[in-house]
């Protein structure tokens, strides 16, 4: 799993060198959201209030947008649209009702989870990590899923990888530090690559996308070598 994983991460990498100036158009307004969240301190009340709210619900719809149009750029190989409006792409009709409503039930789902024990919460996290990806793949195939079947279908597809993906994202530690030493600088580079680790995480575990999850494991392996020996080559 660990030369999945290095690959998974390098390829996601390679997607967001060759294309930066794109992913960083692509990402701005997602990190600069999540900038002034973070800064945010004590007790706001009237405007300061409402403006975080609607901060908030900004970063919310454009967070999901970044990551499904990340999902539609490592599949295509290459930027699929103008980064600039792109980031309205959860918004469209045939997926905001999905987004919210999905988003709520995974809420409610591990909050009730973690109110039992804190384990439990963080493995039911993982568990429901794909559902909007689903989702958003249902809904491109012309069969939307219903809400909850997207949430089941997450939990189908995680079985056996949860632990997979919690260590990838263990992974990213390091990189963690590198935006603290910067004074967030490095956010710019770290976030879209983490999105797009994540993205193509899910890319190559959905069946019938060419996945290697899905593929025979003596087949994955000779896929593994003979990309290693074209890094060395």
């Amino acid at each position: 799993m660990q030369n999945e994983r290095v690959m998974i991460k390098q390829e996601a990498r390679d997607y967001l060198n060759k294309n930066y100036g794109y992913n960083f158009k692509l990402f701005l307004i997602t990190i600069l959201t999540y900038v002034l969240l973070s800064v945010a301190t004590g007790e706001p009340s009237g405007w300061v209030a409402f403006a975080l709210v609607l901060i908030t619900i900004v970063n919310f719809f454009v967070t999901i947008s970044t990551s499904y149009v990340s999902l539609d750029g490592l599949r295509a190989e290459a930027p699929t649209g103008n980064p600039i409006t792109q980031q309205t792409e959860s918004l469209k009709s045939k997926y905001v009702w999905g987004v919210i409503v999905i988003s709520l039930l995974m809420s409610i789902y591990t909050t009730l989870w973690t109110l039992l024990l804190i384990v439990p919460g963080i493995v039911k996290s993982y568990s429901y990590s794909q559902a909007l990806n689903i989702y958003k793949d249902s809904v491109d195939a012309g069969q939307p899923l219903g809400y909850n079947e997207a949430i089941t279908k997450s939990r189908e597809l995680m079985d056996g990888h949860k632990a997979d993906l919690f260590i990838m994202h263990l992974s990213f530690i390091l990189w963690g530090l590198l935006v603290i030493v910067t004074f967030g600088i490095a956010l710019f580079y770290v976030y879209p690559y983490f999105t797009l680790a994540g993205q193509n995480f899910y890319k190559h575990l959905v069946p019938g996308r060419l996945g290697l999850y899905d593929l025979p494991e003596t087949v994955r392996d000779a896929v593994l070598q003979e990309n290693d020996e074209d890094e060395l080559s």
